[in-house]
């Protein structure tokens, strides 16, 4: 059987890049592939972080996504340059920061993407400040910046958006890895932070369809926030019961599980 071409484009949220995504990647082409879907799937770093992390931060989330989408085509410019034709069907998978650049996407350029993955992100005007951020953690993230050992730091911020204990020493080793070798400075933290509280999407929903998945038991953002977007959106919903913020970390075999059905249901409701 021919398989169907796709492309798939991750984000991440804030301070994180591609490698935060660790084992999620891998397990979503291969759940793809088992649904009779090929995938190319693309990890994109934003500005100040990963790849990027030497570059300032912008104070927008309209200015990231510009960036974002712009190695995105980048992309697909180079497939076509070496005789590839770029997928036409296009999804776009987020996580937190990383839903709000979804999000802004979506509504500027509704032609680049088909579908859409948001997971426990948060907008200003649809959540108050004190769900979209919760106190406890605020306080936990001010204390996380003092920190100046790299393992001490990654290990109270796995402690904070994960609630898989058994994960979390062997996690924070690769992450404390990752802040070594591409360290995100305090400065673009807190532009990246302050860019996210300011973001306020139109009301309206996007053109494109959209999953919302959320975690409730995360200690981060309220999981009233996802389900208020799911609701304002008419998008489908899912929630993992036990699950951090960090949801791809803490269960990526049901986070693939629910983003493979949605996909296949969109094939079905296109007829392709």
């Amino acid at each position: 059987m021919t398989k169907k071409n796709e492309h798939w484009i991750l984000i991440r949220g804030l301070a994180r890049e591609a490698r935060h995504w660790a084992e999620f990647p891998a397990k979503l082409k291969a759940g793809l592939r088992e649904a009779g879907i090929e995938p190319r799937i693309d990890a994109i770093d934003l500005p100040g972080a990963g790849r990027f992390s030497e570059m300032k931060a912008p104070l927008t989330i309209g200015e990231m996504t510009e960036f974002v989408r712009g190695k995105y085509l980048e992309i697909r410019r180079q497939m076509r340059e070496r005789g590839e034709t770029p997928p036409e069907v296009t999804r776009l998978v987020s996580i937190s920061l990383g839903g709000m650049i979804a999000s802004d996407w979506l509504q500027r350029w509704p032609q680049d993407f088909s579908g859409a993955v948001l997971m426990n992100t948060s907008f200003k005007g649809y959540s108050p400040v004190y769900r979209r951020l919760k106190p406890n953690a605020m306080k936990e993230l001010v204390s996380v910046l003092k920190a100046q050992d790299p393992l001490e730091r990654e290990t109270r911020v796995l402690n904070l958006v994960s609630n898989r204990e058994d994960l979390i020493p062997t996690m924070a080793q690769d992450w404390a890895k990752i802040a070594e070798e591409r360290p995100v400075s305090m400065e673009n933290f807190s532009r990246q932070l302050l860019a996210a509280t300011l973001y306020s999407p139109k009301q309206e929903p996007p053109a494109a369809p959209v999953l919302i998945l959320g975690s409730k038991q995360d200690r981060m953002v309220d999981q009233s926030c996802s389900k208020v977007i799911a609701r304002k959106w008419a998008a489908d919903y899912e929630v993992h019961e036990s699950a951090g913020h960090d949801l791809t970390l803490d269960d990526p075999d049901w986070t693939v599980q629910k983003i493979v059905a949605w996909e296949l249901g969109l094939n079905e409701l296109l007829g392709a």
